[in-house]
């Protein structure tokens, strides 16, 4: 009876690691090394990109009273256009982008973004940085008492800042490429959408020198009145949502991807003149892009725009602050065929020694 009762757990035990290993399979494949339907989605991997870009980040966000249905709404100071260039092979993509001052005739603010993404078959794994000094108050006129109408309430001390990191699943990997829309290592043929699971940690700090809640609010609009020095809001969320890319025979295509998710946040408030309070709460959050272009062996253009919200109760007192992080943006890219199908290091390595040996001969020429 016991060796029966031994051989059976051993064999469900075999059992179940051939299915765990079958399953650790199916998703390395998937993440590394899926195949294409090549009826949907073709190879451009063996060409070599370079782009350039036309863009627009902004970061808002508001003090909400729920009581009154009321709230106090913040947006960056500095809204201008920024221009980047960069180049796009295989795995390897880079842009370097500066501001240009242009679209803004209140330029009272400073912005610095930092974003990079790993595309891989079925992951789309995303990191991002920003820093936003100066902020005004977009409904002073509304919220504060007696206050000129158009005249801006600039906040030159707030200064806000987030770290986001995020991994997105798309399910139907051998037939919707999220790289075509990217990187350019890939054209989608025909129209084709995927499910997506996604992961997210998102941690955003604003501070200013004095109060974020002005002293002059309007009270009979605006009844919450602590002193806010500084909150942070650490979170860690899953959600899931639909992409799709819809593609005519001319290669034009729109694509919109959405996604939304429940999230656990850490709260902290730095109060003037009170201990600091720290709250633990549940909330949503939303992010997704939409965009539309041109896409060709040679050729791409894109128009899009991208979007990230999350809502964050501060504490027991019917008061949220929403964040809202958005981008606008044009690029034009122009690809070259590749010779050979080099690897990354490849390529450059020989590139660089062509690069050198003509350089060689051009001074040997000279010199005779």
């Amino acid at each position: 009876m016991r060796s029966r009762l031994a051989l059976s757990i051993f064999l469900l035990m075999v059992t179940i690691g051939q299915v765990e290993a079958q399953w650790l399979k199916d998703a390395y494949i998937s993440v590394f090394a899926a195949e294409r339907d090549t009826n949907y989605i073709q190879d451009l991997s063996n060409y070599f990109s370079v782009n350039a870009s036309v863009f627009q980040k902004n970061s808002a966000f508001s003090i909400d009273d729920l009581k009154n249905f009321s709230s106090l709404q913040y947006e960056c100071s500095d809204s201008s256009a920024s221009i980047s260039a960069g180049f796009a092979y295989k795995w390897l993509s880079l842009n370097l982008g500066v501001s240009t001052g242009l679209l803004d005739r209140h330029r009272t603010g400073h912005k610095t973004n930092l974003s990079t993404q790993l595309l891989l078959p079925a992951v789309t794994l995303k990191f991002g940085f920003s820093l936003y000094e100066g902020y005004y108050l977009a409904n002073a006129q509304d919220i504060l008492q007696n206050w000129p109408a158009g005249t801006r309430h600039d906040r030159t001390d707030i200064t806000t800042g987030s770290l986001r990191i995020s991994a997105d699943y798309y399910f139907n990997y051998t037939k919707y490429s999220r790289k075509a829309l990217t990187s350019h290592g890939e054209l989608q043929s025909q129209t084709a959408g995927s499910a997506i699971a996604g992961i997210l940690y998102n941690f955003n700090v604003a501070s200013g020198d004095s109060s974020l809640i002005p002293i002059i609010v309007n009270d009979s609009l605006f009844s919450y009145h602590e002193q806010i020095k500084l909150v942070s809001n650490s979170l860690i969320g899953a959600g899931g949502g639909y992409a799709r890319t819809f593609v005519t025979r001319a290669g034009i295509y729109f694509n919109i991807d959405m996604q939304m998710g429940l999230a656990y946040n850490k709260c902290l408030l730095e109060l003037e003149g009170a201990p600091d309070r720290h709250h633990k709460a549940l909330n949503l959050y939303f992010q997704g892009d939409a965009s539309f272009g041109y896409n060709s062996k040679h050729w791409f253009f894109n128009v899009g725009g991208s979007v990230l919200a999350i809502e964050s109760p501060v504490g027991n007192d019917g008061v949220n602050i929403n964040s809202t992080n958005a981008m606008l943006q044009a690029t034009l890219a122009y690809r070259f065929e590749v010779e050979k199908n080099y690897s990354v290091s490849e390529l450059f390595t020989t590139k660089w020694r062509q690069w050198r040996e003509h350089r060689t001969e051009k001074k040997a020429e000279i010199a005779n």
